[in-house]
């Protein structure tokens, strides 16, 4: 008997040894493929938003030449070779004009060039293909707006799998005439995504051995099952007091939303709405505002994901704004936007050790002439409501998210709001909000919300109402996977 007790004691500590070494190593290897898969693709997020960024500038930079020199034919093809010529990551590039730009009669002219198979040497040719149904040269065109292709194989041009940004061309009468654009090899823009092989064949290795071994130690089940309720006892004491702690940080993180009265925005003859839809205890979008003499300085930003380094990165960026806004407020009778930016990016770049990065709108308003300035780092685009125009997206500068590049050039616009128009700003998570079949709210549906409202002159609270209202019928039962964040003002 006592040799019996011996060999199921001996069994038990065995299984435990290996159960704990398969753990511990199981452990170690997902935490670090985690660890090195997550910096791998921030980095490759960096690589492709500098990409494109680089060839953003260098396009833009061209087309004032291409205007400059419309009128000969021959130059075209000089400057669409000299833009790829000095552009390592444009392997080709058109300056496609309308039909019968040069002469009525005349057909449709397009130059090219494209890199060859040869090493550093470039081709020109006339595009052999009618370019006016392709997405490239037709929505620039209908829009007057730069514009990003989907992937696509450029069949008759370069021949190969590419993206392509396109910049309107005007000539002197400012009226589009046609586009210069700056093609980007597939593979560029695509996420490396290797993965260790070796490393994961020693895990399932190891996972193999300890199922072998916990078939031969079945006679312990008994007794790892009393073990594994108390374990479990544990963790939902473990998890009681981490969701405490989770509700704690909600709290503070509401403590740091903006406290501004109804009553003062209303001293201020301004009516301002906000509404956030968290997905978990703890939020990573923000939005601040506040009153700056004659003006209301806001804004709205978005960290990717939602967890609680997400939500850290969300406090420090708030802080960071409201510090930076408030300086610039009291030196400038009139605060830049694109100065609160500027002076933001470079803390929080330099201590973004995890690459992280965020979204960020930033907006002053003049409250004497319904004027707001604005800078947008790569936030999605905010809308203006009107009963007389409905619902249209705001026209945004390509600038990048704050803490990527230190020393990027940030760029500010500014529109009016005319009378009854009323502006909507929202994260990401508003129209990406998914239903049990993993269908999307989408843009369409958003806007076709957000015309409706501005038919219906509703106040900016209605507006915001509405929205959650669909967008929560929407989602259903589903589980919400990101948080949602809206703001809407009107000057009354």
């Amino acid at each position: 008997m006592w040799m019996g007790v011996a060999v199921i004691l001996a069994a038990a500590v065995l299984n435990e040894v290996l159960s704990f070494a398969t753990y511990s190593y199981t452990k170690r290897t997902v935490q670090q493929q985690t660890a090195e898969r997550t910096k791998h693709d921030l980095k490759e997020l960096q690589r492709i938003t500098n990409l494109k960024a680089r060839v953003e500038s260098a396009v833009q930079a061209t087309v004032s030449l291409v205007e400059e020199n419309l009128e000969n034919r021959q130059e075209m093809y000089r400057i669409c070779a000299m833009l790829v010529d000095r552009n390592q990551h444009i392997i080709g590039s058109a300056v496609a004009l309308r039909p019968g730009f040069y002469h009525k009669t005349d057909s449709a002219f397009a130059a090219f060039a494209y890199q060859t198979t040869d090493k550093g040497a470039i081709s020109t040719k006339q595009l052999p293909y009618d370019y006016e149904t392709w997405e490239w040269y037709e929505r620039p065109m209908a829009k007057d707006s730069v514009w990003w292709s989907e992937p696509y194989r450029d069949s008759g041009g370069s021949d190969m799998l590419i993206y392509t940004f396109s910049v309107p061309i005007h000539n002197q009468q400012h009226e589009c005439v046609g586009v210069l654009t700056g093609d980007i090899n597939y593979s560029e823009m695509v996420f490396n995504t290797s993965v260790d092989e070796v490393r994961l064949d020693r895990l399932h290795l190891w996972t193999m051995l300890s199922g072998l071994v916990s078939i031969a130690l079945i006679v312990l089940i008994v007794w790892r099952s009393a073990r594994s309720i108390r374990k479990v006892n544990k963790l939902m004491t473990e998890q009681k007091l981490l969701t405490q702690e989770l509700q704690i940080a909600s709290n503070i993180q509401g403590a740091m939303l903006p406290t501004t009265s109804v009553q003062e925005n209303a001293r201020h003859h301004l009516d301002v709405s906000v509404k956030l839809l968290s997905a978990s205890n703890v939020s990573a979008d923000l939005y601040d505002y506040f009153y700056a003499g004659h003006s209301l300085v806001f804004c709205m930003g978005d960290v990717p994901g939602c967890n609680v380094r997400a939500s850290v990165l969300m406090a420090v960026t708030r802080s960071v704004f409201r510090t930076a806004a408030a300086a610039i407020a009291a030196a400038s009778e009139v605060p830049s936007p694109a100065a609160i930016v500027k002076a933001m990016n470079k803390p929080l770049y330099s201590i973004n050790d995890s690459e992280m990065f965020t979204t960020l709108f930033v907006g002053v308003l003049n409250l004497d002439n319904a004027r707001m300035t604005y800078c947008n780092a790569g936030h999605p685009w905010p809308v203006i409501l009107s009963p007389n125009t409905g619902a249209r997206q705001l026209e945004l500068k390509p600038n990048i998210p704050i803490g990527i590049i230190e020393d990027y050039d940030y760029e500010e616009q500014y529109v009016t709001l005319v009378e009854d128009a009323t502006f909507f700003c929202f994260t990401d998570g508003l129209y990406e909000t998914e239903n049990l079949s993993h269908e999307t709210f989408g843009m369409k549906r958003l806007m076709a919300r957000l015309n409706k409202s501005a038919i219906n002159e509703e106040s900016p609270e209605r507006i915001l109402e509405r929205m959650s209202t669909d967008v929560e019928n929407f989602r259903g039962k589903a589980e919400r996977i990101d948080d949602a964040a809206m703001v809407a003002i009107k000057v009354l």
